[in-house]
C-alpha cells in the first residue's frame, strides 16, 4: 500500500509507535545532493531494489515552502543490504545529479553514524535471539 495514490496524494504506511523504540539501531542511510524533482516514490523504486526497507524513504522538505531540501533518508532491515546500496549508489547520477550515499548520523549521539561495529553486533545478537529490529 505504500506510495499508492489516494485522492491524488501518495499514501505512506509507517510502523506503530511501539516499534519506533528500536529504530535508532539500524541501517539508516543518508542520501545527499538530490535533485529537487526527486520524491519518496522514486527513492523507494530506486533503493528498494537492494532489499527490504524498515520504513519508507523520506525526502526532507522545508516546512514553510514545501520545497525539497536536497537530501533524504532510507532505512534498511539489514546492514548487508545497506552496504550493497552504498557500494552501488554512492557517486551515481539520479535525475542528472551525482548523489552521495552514506550511513546517517544518529540523532542523539554527536558525530556517531549508524553502521558502527557495536551497532552491527547488537543487530546480530538481536537476530540470533529471534528479535526483529
Amino acid at each position: 500500500m505504500n506510495m499508492v495514490k489516494l485522492f491524488g496524494k501518495a499514501m505512506r504506511i509507517n510502523m506503530s509507535a511501539q516499534d519506533r523504540r528500536t529504530q535508532d539501531i539500524g541501517a539508516k542511510l543518508f542520501i545527499g545532493n538530490l535533485d529537487p524533482t526527486i520524491d519518496d516514490k522514486l527513492l523507494y523504486d530506486t533503493f528498494g531494489t537492494f532489499g527490504a526497507m524498515v520504513q519508507m524513504p523520506h525526502c526532507a522538505r522545508d516546512q514553510v515552502s514545501g520545497n525539497a531540501r536536497g537530501f533524504a533518508f532510507v532505512s534498511y532491515a539489514s546492514f548487508e543490504t545497506a552496504d550493497a546500496a552504498i557500494q552501488a549508489m554512492d557517486g551515481q547520477y539520479l535525475a542528472n545529479k551525482q548523489i552521495n550515499v552514506q550511513y546517517a548520523f544518529k540523532k542523539d549521539a554527536k558525530g556517531e553514524r549508524h553502521g558502527s561495529a557495536a551497532e552491527r553486533l547488537l543487530a546480530a545478537q538481536a537476530q540470533k535471539n529471534d528479535r526483529s529490529l
